[in-house]
């Protein structure tokens, strides 16, 4: 694995940001870190990278205790940040030849190549350009010297969609061999790339596996009864259930078929008009599963 944590926790006084988190990410995977606002992922990711300590347990990344990362280590690993800040006051190519010093892996072609594609112009400084334009920037930066490993916090936030896609289109253009941990509120850009999804809430990781396994395993379901009929009961797999007279719609987290689930339908109901499943987007998913979460919690 190249991330391996352990009961990994982060606590801010009372607050416990990262609580207990036990996360696995293989070898050239895409990995999705989502959740809601406040979920823990940027406090996870920095744990990652040693910029915060842990309160409890442990992390490996690269093989190594994230708290022993050395600058060799360092070498291997980019990590691109929203927050991060840049100097200003200095230019594009100046910039690019400060950082390019730094890496001996650094590989001008690539560089070049995503400078091209990202159409950053080398004269402006760094405190002229949109704030899209200096994501590329810090992109093309941590892409250029081929990391190991890639974490990316909220690349893509408050960029319109062209730069968007012109972001996401280079970064998965140029990491083939780059293991990334995404974190992301713009699932609909990233969702075709996406290879895994891990699911925080509230400092705790509640999900963790494959897209192809969560995406069929979750279905948006519709169910029709007869008139008078008693209402659904909702399973443990059954989420955001509402019914609207014979209507009922619930989000089925344990899909294995219409099948099976005529099955479990005919335990509570002597007919069924109709039934209706539909395969749901990345999105769709994750907003079942806060609201899911979220009525848990005041529950």
């Amino acid at each position: 694995m190249i991330i391996q944590t352990d009961n990994l926790g982060k606590r801010f006084r009372s607050n416990a940001a990262v609580n207990g988190v036990t996360l696995a990410v293989p070898e050239g995977a895409t990995c999705a870190l989502v959740g809601a606002n406040g979920a823990g992922k940027t406090t996870l990711l920095r744990l990652l990278v040693n910029l915060l300590s842990p309160s409890c347990g442990a992390a490996q990344v690269l093989g190594v205790d994230s708290q022993r990362l050395t600058h060799r280590d360092f070498l291997r690993i980019g990590y691109v940040a929203e927050s991060q800040q840049l100097p200003t006051g200095v230019s594009v190519e100046h910039f690019f030849a400060y950082v390019r010093a730094l890496y001996p892996s650094w590989d001008r072609a690539l560089e070049h190549e995503l400078r091209k594609q990202f159409d950053l112009p080398p004269t402006p400084k760094l405190g002229e350009l949109s704030r899209g334009m200096r994501m590329k920037v810090m992109l093309v930066a941590g892409l250029a010297f081929r990391p190991k490993l890639l974490l990316l916090d909220e690349p893509l936030s408050g960029l319109d969609p062209l730069v968007r896609d012109e972001v996401m289109s280079g970064m998965l253009a140029q990491a083939i061999e780059t293991t990334i941990v995404l974190s992301s509120h713009e699932l609909a850009e990233i969702e075709t790339c996406v290879t895994h999804v891990a699911f925080m809430s509230r400092g705790r990781l509640l999900l963790q596996e494959s897209i192809e396994s969560l995406s069929s395993r979750f279905r948006e379901v519709s169910v029709v009864l007869p008139p008078g009929a008693a209402p659904l009961r909702p399973l443990e797999s059954w989420l955001t259930l509402r019914t609207t007279g014979a209507l009922t719609r619930f989000v089925d987290a344990a899909f294995s078929g219409e099948t099976e689930l005529r099955r479990k339908l005919a335990a509570q109901a002597s007919d069924v008009l109709h039934l209706e499943s539909q395969p749901m987007s990345l999105r769709d998913i994750t907003k079942a599963l806060l609201s899911a979460n979220r009525a848990e919690a005041s529950s």
